[in-house]
């Protein structure tokens, strides 16, 4: 994820901590509640009637406007509250008009490492849930509110050439290796200064000498908080790697003053348990896990109403209470599956020209389509506290959701079907279609033109009378269909 570059501009603080810090005065201010929620959601234009006039084929491409739909939920408020008091703590410690705070950074370069007089303000949280459940949506949608980078000139009318990244957000390496992660840092930095090439300046000759210069660069760009995804990867470590990697990431809360957001999913926690002093420190400021939601919660049926208003069929469908069940049994309470059985019930819909949604409608899609999720959704509809913990490993990789979720238009006999109609139409004059009509239409489109030396013979055929007849008698079209099929012998 990639944020925004700004130059920086101050607002005096009125907590005296924070105030005379350019690092805070620098950012945005702190939200209310009710600003927060505003800021954070994301609802896309209600659908136009004049899209409902549309052809199917053109009105499918309106519903993947449903995944952008962003439902602030009091979990992300909280979540916002949390970053917003992360940040400006860890920068209490680091306010570089203090003596201090230069003395520290000039140590991180030296061979004496870490000034005894810096003390760090930073903390660590921890954001847990299952996935799918929206814990990345969400913590997307709060950084979007901060600028990823500030460059500081002057302030209070003196030079102070300096650029701040205000937060980083990696993915844990998959081997759960810090060298994979030490990697990932410098490629994160890069993009977050518009430097794609910042990595090659970093290339060290064993782990040490990169956590280094990690620490280093880190400090001289006050990264406000460091944000590492996918931490249940640390379970796939090599012996010895999860302790290294969680101990490093302290040391960076400690000694660098760098606050750490640790985000993964539930098994992520039985990483810090295993030590009393990585759980104490891993969860500083708490824990904010994201729930499924059960189906008499307020917020899951704000969020489905919400969601269901978005419809692009031609005949507008009540939100039933059997609607509002078979959506709840067939997705458990998951915001993720929730989004993708609606998106595919509305294609669904539109393809097989019912124009319609209903209960039927939902479980047969879930049934067929989404069929690849059926044993992550049976270990949470048995409540099972064993088979719920193993939820995340039912469920499909990446690109097998991909391919869940991949356009295949209308089933394949109809297909088929459309594609005979089109051949026999082909021989039938009388419903050919008016090339007249369809020159005019291509001289009314605003296409790329290449202006050619001379008329070519392809230009030539396609003015003709009959363009069709034209290309088979100069050779263009062939008309044996299975010419080219490698298992096509002429006889």
């Amino acid at each position: 994820m990639k944020g925004a570059q700004v130059f920086a501009s101050y607002t005096k603080q009125a907590i005296s901590d924070y105030a005379g810090n350019p690092l805070i005065e620098a950012l945005p201010p702190i939200f209310s509640e009710e600003v927060a929620g505003q800021l954070i959601s994301n609802f896309p234009r209600r659908v136009d009637p004049e899209e409902l006039t549309l052809a199917p084929s053109t009105r499918i491409h309106c519903i993947d406007r449903l995944r952008t739909v962003v439902q602030p939920l009091l979990v992300h408020i909280d979540l916002e509250s949390v970053f917003s008091l992360l940040v400006r703590r860890g920068y209490v410690g680091r306010n570089p008009t203090s003596p201090d705070t230069v003395r520290h950074l000039h140590s991180l370069s030296g061979a004496q490492r870490y000034h005894d007089g810096f003390k760090s303000t930073a903390e660590t949280f921890s954001l847990v849930g299952l996935s799918g459940i929206g814990k990345s949506t969400a913590l997307e949608a709060i950084l979007s509110l901060y600028p990823q980078t500030i460059r500081h000139a002057r302030y209070e009318g003196k030079q102070f050439v300096h650029t701040q990244i205000t937060w980083l957000k990696l993915d844990c390496p998959r081997d759960g290796s810090l060298a994979g992660f030490c990697q990932q840092f410098f490629y994160a930095v890069g993009r977050a200064l518009g430097d794609e090439d910042y990595y090659k300046r970093y290339r060290a000759r064993n782990i040490n000498d990169s956590l280094q210069q990690m620490e280093q660069v880190a400090s001289t760009f006050f990264i406000g908080a460091l944000l590492i995804d996918e931490l249940q990867n640390l379970h796939l470590a090599k012996t010895g790697g999860k302790d290294n990697m969680l101990n490093f990431f302290l040391h960076l809360v400690n000694n660098i003053g760098i606050p750490v957001v640790f985000i993964g999913t539930n098994s992520m926690i039985s990483l810090f348990s295993d030590v009393m002093r990585n759980a104490r420190r891993c969860c500083g400021v708490g824990v904010l896990e994201f729930k499924r939601f059960e189906k008499d919660d307020d917020e899951w049926r704000m969020l489905v109403e919400n969601l269901w208003s978005y419809q692009w069929y031609q005949q507008p469908a009540e939100l039933t209470e059997d609607v509002f069940d078979a959506l709840y049994e067939h997705t458990q309470g998951v915001t993720d599956f929730l989004v993708k059985l609606l998106v595919l019930s509305q294609r669904y819909a539109i393809q097989s020209g019912s124009e319609w949604v209903t209960a039927e409608t939902i479980a047969s899609v879930s049934n067929t389509k989404m069929q690849i999720l059926k044993p992550a959704l049976s270990a949470l509809r048995s409540r099972d506290p064993k088979r719920m913990r193993q939820f995340d490993d039912l469920l499909p990789i990446e690109d097998q959701l991909s391919d869940m979720m991949a356009f295949d238009g209308l089933a394949r006999p109809e297909r088929l079907a459309l594609l005979r109609s089109v051949i026999s139409r082909s021989d039938d004059s009388a419903t050919k279609p008016n090339v007249a009509a369809v020159n005019q239409i291509k001289s009314q489109s605003p296409v790329a033109v290449a202006v050619a030396v001379e008329t070519s013979e392809a230009q030539v055929l396609s003015e003709s009378e009959d363009s069709i007849e034209a290309l088979k008698s100069a050779g263009w079209i062939n008309s044996d269909l299975f010419e080219f099929s490698p298992l096509y012998r002429k006889g």
